[in-house]
């Protein structure tokens, strides 16, 4: 009787959670109707599990392209400055190897020229170094003329003076690693976070074979970053150029909402979790290296998600935001550029993050 009783418990749980995540799904599949995006996946969990998951559409908006599956691949823009760079920084603080309040040319020398001397590494993180927003290269510029540049630029504004988000933040960040690490930062990024969890669909640079399998940003541009700064960089950089799925990224979220640990294995310490992922700032959202919910209608969490919550935004479409008081998180990955960068996900992304929450409170 015991048994029978539990089966049909699991049943039900099973039945409440497939219906109980209809305004998910109906938020999400309007949007593909309105062409906001072709293709789509979701994902919601806790700090122990995942709740629910589930893809939409195709990878273009021909019927006849490949579906959209749970473990599809997507290029996640500049949720590669969070959940990407910054493990690294992290884990580098972590290690005794990075003090975040040393200027940058302690460890990288270089970047002190044109007056960035007091620049320190917490201003690259937080987006108030006085960098410019952004370096569009010229056709054909090398690798290593781009970063010798970026090094020698002028600031724009006074350090500590305003926040001005910045890719140019995140790409010094990535030297910077590498200035620590001895290593590119792709390579200490797998070493310590993808290898050992086991995030098989998650890289710079996709083979041939993981191309197939990466929903595409434009008609030219399938498993190749959609970012040109990245592209210039060949795909290895600290502003974009990471690819992933939900199911990898989920891995990471219940990494930090449990602290460090995911699996009973540390893989950062509580307290640079917790210091990372608190809103350091009094001039804007930011947390350090992360970004924190906003306070008013603008929010692309949506109305519910708590004071506290952390997580980034994609420029291809893609978001991640984490609510330490619910102890719940929410991947939403699509590729709104697709096929002309002209539709804009503004209004769907809080749209979706309040339906996870309508969905998991049962309204």
């Amino acid at each position: 009787m015991k048994a029978k009783f539990f089966i049909l418990l699991f049943f039900i749980s099973i039945s409440i959670n497939c219906q109980s995540f209809t305004k998910v799904d109906d938020a999400i599949n309007t949007a593909i109707e309105n062409s906001i995006f072709p293709g789509a996946t979701i994902l919601v969990g806790n700090e122990n599990s995942i709740l629910y998951e589930k893809a939409y559409g195709h990878f273009t908006y021909d019927s006849n392209s490949p579906k959209v599956e749970n473990n599809s691949i997507f290029d996640l823009a500049s949720v590669t400055k969070a959940f990407g760079t910054n493990f690294c920084v992290m884990k580098l603080v972590d290690e005794g190897k990075l003090d975040i309040n040393m200027p940058v040319s302690f460890y990288l020398p270089e970047f002190a020229a044109s007056g960035k001397e007091n620049v320190k590494v917490i201003d690259l993180l937080i987006h108030e170094s006085g960098l410019q927003p952004y370096y569009t290269p010229n056709k054909d510029e090398a690798k290593a003329h781009i970063l010798d540049t970026i090094k020698a630029l002028n600031l724009n504004y006074e350090t500590g003076s305003k926040m001005v988000y910045s890719c140019l933040n995140f790409v010094s960040t990535m030297m910077l690693v590498e200035s620590i690490a001895n290593e590119p930062m792709y390579k200490f990024y797998a070493e310590n976070f993808t290898i050992p969890l086991k995030m098989e669909r998650t890289m710079f640079t996709p083979n041939d074979e993981y191309k197939k399998l990466c929903v595409p940003a434009t008609p030219d541009l399938q498993g190749v970053v959609h970012d040109p700064l990245a592209r210039a960089l060949k795909g290895l950089s600290g502003n974009a150029g990471l690819f992933s799925t939900t199911e990898d990224l989920s891995k990471l979220c219940q990494l930090l909402l449990n602290k460090g640990v995911f699996n009973d294995k540390r893989y950062l310490s509580e307290e640079v979790v917790s210091k990372f992922t608190k809103r350091y700032s009094d001039k804007s959202t930011r947390a350090i290296g992360f970004d924190t919910r906003s306070d008013d209608s603008t929010a692309s969490s949506g109305k519910y998600f708590s004071n506290g919550t952390f997580g980034h935004l994609g420029y291809t479409g893609t978001s991640i935001w984490i609510d330490p008081v619910r102890k719940i998180y929410a991947i939403f990955l699509t590729n709104r550029v697709y096929p002309d960068d002209e539709a804009s996900i503004r209004n769907t992304r809080p749209k979706v993050y309040d339906a996870v929450i309508l969905s998991l409170e049962g309204k």
